[in-house]
């Protein structure tokens, strides 16, 4: 059988819910049906909050994260997302169509790691200038030379390229010139051709 209820029982499971119990808790402790609480304060708010825990593989990435600093990866955004929730300290740049997560304070750090997956398309100042406000820092010269030294070799080649495509060089299309001219002046065609000619110059009288 139900008990019946007085004023005083409906204002203290009331209290006891505005002091953030749940009202589960609430109904066993007086001993009461949950249902018959949870009508007596349903325009109540439960305060009651279960404490948020990691688990799985959101929690492989957040040891990842405090171990090197970043983690690259196109397969967990959904998980490293909701790490964001709880940490506004990880960070998230992007650049050439890669995705890094990283600590705040270990932008240079990822911005590192970046170029060093990306080597064979940072050909320029200008891709590490990108790079580095991508990431809101910057490196040191000795590391852009040493980025841009693996890679002189495809930007010579990308030059070359663009000349073979374009023309000739000036210099070397005006030696062709000239040894195409030489050849043509030395024929036997052209000695053989002018010896033959109908007119003849001036003779002298």
């Amino acid at each position: 059988m139900r008990r019946h209820l007085t004023k005083d029982d409906i204002q203290r499971m009331r209290e006891e819910v505005l002091k953030g119990k749940s009202k589960f808790q609430v109904s066993r402790e007086m001993h009461l049906h949950p249902t018959t609480v949870y009508e007596h304060t349903k325009d109540l708010p439960n305060k009651y909050h279960r404490e948020p825990y990691i688990s799985g593989k959101p929690l492989e990435l957040l040891k990842q994260l405090l171990e090197k600093g970043y983690v690259y990866t196109e397969e967990d955004r959904n998980a490293l997302r909701s790490l964001q929730r709880f940490f506004p300290q990880i960070k998230r740049s992007q650049y050439k169509n890669k995705s890094c997560y990283y600590l705040e304070d270990k932008n240079k750090l990822a911005l590192l790691e970046l170029m060093k997956q990306n080597t064979s398309r940072i050909i320029s100042y200008q891709d590490i200038a990108k790079a580095c406000q991508v990431f809101n820092t910057d490196i040191e010269i000795h590391e852009k030379r040493g980025f841009l030294g693996k890679n002189r070799w495809r930007k010579a080649r990308k030059i070359k390229e663009s000349v073979g495509h374009y023309g000739f060089n000036p210099k070397e299309k005006q030696t062709k010139i000239d040894d195409f001219l030489g050849r043509f002046l030395h024929s036997d065609v052209l000695q053989s051709s002018s010896s033959e000619s109908p007119y003849q110059g001036p003779t002298d009288r």
